[in-house]
């Protein structure tokens, strides 16, 4: 028995027709890669750049050994990477300075928070005795 040409033709295409998973997977697929193409399309276009806007804040966070030991966190809120962050943190009494520390920091990326820590000689009063703000940083 001979199959003919036909019959081939027919068996070969039951065999490439593609089943309904297949189809669904295609799709969903097609549909994220489309999505996100958009999506960067769209930020891309968007974009505007930003100097960086770093705000600092200072906590006390004592230790046995270290009891005048303060956590310094540095915010990057603005849309570039901030280089070499200087942070001037100072110990007033009496509306005077006694202490300052300088807190330097490599890296400070857009959107993000790096940490430090400073210890003073002294033992403040009160919180608010203790202050810090940025001297300087550069753009890499």
């Amino acid at each position: 028995m001979q199959i003919s040409n036909d019959d081939k033709n027919n068996q070969q295409g039951i065999k490439d027709r593609k089943n309904l998973l297949e189809w669904i997977v295609f799709w969903v697929s097609l549909l994220l890669v489309i999505t996100i193409l958009g999506y960067l399309g769209y930020q891309a276009y968007s974009y505007k750049p930003s100097s960086p806007e770093i705000q600092v804040e200072v906590k006390p966070d004592p230790t046995a050994q270290q009891p005048f030991r303060y956590h310094v966190q540095v915010y990057n809120k603005g849309g570039e990477t901030a280089e070499s962050v200087q942070v001037e943190v100072e110990l007033k009494e009496n509306g005077k300075t006694v202490e300052k520390i300088e807190l330097q920091l490599m890296f400070v990326p857009q959107e993000s928070r790096r940490e430090g820590w400073v210890n003073f000689n002294r033992k403040p009063n009160n919180r608010e005795d203790v202050s810090a703000h940025v001297v300087s940083y550069q753009k890499p």
